[in-house]
């Protein structure tokens, strides 16, 4: 995501001709870019992006697991002694 947006404020920079990056090449300009994709290439081939969907999953599940928890304690009424 940060080569993504670095390419994009870099591309901006060439196309509205603000220095120092007017008088950088091209291949200079389109560099992040072409990393943003071999990032994003890497990440779905060795399983990344998917481990950190399931660790995401995980977190959230254990703390819904943890609120719903404490809310069952609390609204728990205890019973008045069997007589």
């Amino acid at each position: 995501m940060y080569l993504l947006i670095i390419a994009v404020v870099v591309l901006m920079l060439k196309i509205y001709d603000i220095p120092p990056v007017n008088s950088w090449l091209w291949m200079e300009v389109l560099l992040p870019s072409f990393m943003a994709l071999l990032w994003k290439l890497w990440a779905d081939w060795s399983g990344y992006t998917r481990r950190r969907l399931r660790a995401r999953h995980a977190r959230r599940r254990s703390a819904r697991y943890v609120q719903d928890k404490g809310l069952c304690k609390i609204n728990a009424t205890p019973r008045p002694p069997s007589r």
